[in-house]
């Protein structure tokens, strides 16, 4: 089925100074739409193939650049960036925007959104206010609560503060951090937490718009968004008919192993949720999605997605 695709810029609604980038990848006739939200350290191109595998099936897809991200940045110095002011509710305001950008191409078909990573942070505290406008959520590359973070975003609000732009030593720390359990791996490297799959650690590698130090404005944002989108009662606003389908590796660091997805999801079933899956991937990373299962996994997302688009 032939897929048609231009991308454009379009303002933020919450700065008009700023446009970000995005791709519509259009099918011949939608069943659905799904907006991808991409993670930290990234941008939207990472997730083409992806989106030509779902607009291929029959859904219409739009993936865009956050602020301080890939071609969403007017100079490179401003990646890893975001804002000064209310950086948190700049990424959520601006990932409603686009959802309701593509929603309106489509009006009568359901919507779904897929949230990866930082992105899947995004993706819980959109849902936390604008939850009626999907038919459901997949959340992949998600974690459950951070031990100590009101001290580290703390010390990044202050450190936010007097020096923004400035890139971290935290960068450096949540490297090794992550790949600490995977140094028995013959081509380990800074990027061994992200996949299993080489091809796919090459590339981000070599794509100079990956990899790139977060600031302490960026590395503040996060956390911020973090905290909120896995407090205890995150989902408590959203209506506990809505589904969700959590997709992870069995060895994400950001998911502590699988561990802190699974926590997630049982709160959200105790929590009286009635239609919340989860697929776990065995020995899998980070990046699910681009794994060399890639298909495999985008199988059950379509799966799923056309479960809930009756």
């Amino acid at each position: 089925m032939p897929v048609s695709q231009k991308s454009a810029y379009i303002p933020s609604n919450s700065n008009k100074a700023s446009q970000l980038y995005y791709t519509p990848f259009i099918p011949q006739t939608a069943k659905a739409t799904l907006l991808i939200v991409h993670g930290m350290q990234e941008h939207s191109g990472r997730y083409a193939e992806i989106a030509e595998y779902f607009a291929n099936h029959g859904i219409a897809v739009l993936t865009y650049d956050h602020l301080g991200h890939g071609k969403s940045v007017k100079e490179k110095k401003d990646i890893g960036f975001f804002q000064l002011e209310k950086p948190d509710e700049r990424l959520i305001a601006d990932a409603e925007m686009m959802a309701d950008h593509l929603a309106v191409q489509y009006p009568d078909v359901p919507h779904f959104i897929l949230g990866h990573s930082m992105g899947s942070f995004i993706t819980r505290c959109l849902l936390q206010k604008a939850s009626h406008k999907f038919a459901g959520a997949i959340i992949t590359g998600t974690g459950g609560p951070l031990p100590g973070i009101d001290l580290l975003r703390g010390y990044l609000s202050l450190a936010n503060m007097i020096a923004p732009r400035h890139r971290t030593f935290l960068n450096s720390v949540f490297t090794k951090v992550n790949n600490k359990h995977f140094k028995d791996d013959k081509d380990f490297g800074d990027t061994s937490w992200l996949s299993v799959n080489p091809k796919n650690r090459k590339n981000f590698e070599q794509d100079e718009l990956c990899g790139i130090p977060f600031t302490h404005n960026a590395f503040y944002t996060l956390f911020t968004v973090y905290k909120r989108a896995t407090s205890r009662d995150w989902a408590a606003a959203i209506s506990p008919s809505f589904p969700f389908l959590f997709v992870s590796g069995q060895n994400d660091p950001i998911g502590d192993f699988s561990k802190g997805v699974i926590v997630t999801v049982n709160n959200l079933k105790a929590d009286g949720f009635q239609d919340v899956n989860v697929k776990v991937y065995p020995e899998m990373r980070h990046e699910i999605l681009n794994e060399e299962i890639w298909e495999q996994v985008l199988n059950g997302i379509y799966d799923w997605i056309l479960k809930h688009c009756k």
